[in-house]
């Protein structure tokens, strides 16, 4: 039996450093890792995936789960005229919200 590991908690950040973060890079780096790791963005230019990463980013900095970062993404994936696909959604969404503990460190 494959024993499970939790994930630190995130510290929580103020308003000024969510902002500075968000600012000096956090931003795109978002962006590229949703380009990276969900193929409906794979080939959206850094404007056009802006609306997506702040939707993202939002429920980033207020701790949501998993489970609530794949339900943002299927949503945008309808809105883009995809086809469902909540595996995807899924495991895209783990690993954003990996690239963010590790980064927001």
């Amino acid at each position: 039996m494959a024993r499970l590991r939790h994930a630190e908690p995130v510290r929580p950040r103020s308003a000024n450093e969510w902002r500075s973060f968000w600012h000096q890079g956090g931003e795109a780096e978002l962006r590229g890792v949703l380009r990276d790791v969900w193929s409906p963005l794979r080939d959206v230019s850094d404007e056009g995936c802006v609306p997506q990463a702040e939707r993202i980013a939002l429920l980033l900095g207020s701790s949501a789960p998993v489970r609530a970062l794949a339900g943002e993404l299927g949503r945008i994936r309808a809105e883009l005229g995809e086809g469902p696909d909540a595996e995807a959604d899924r495991e895209a969404a783990e690993k954003v919200s990996e690239w963010f503990r590790t980064r927001s460190r």
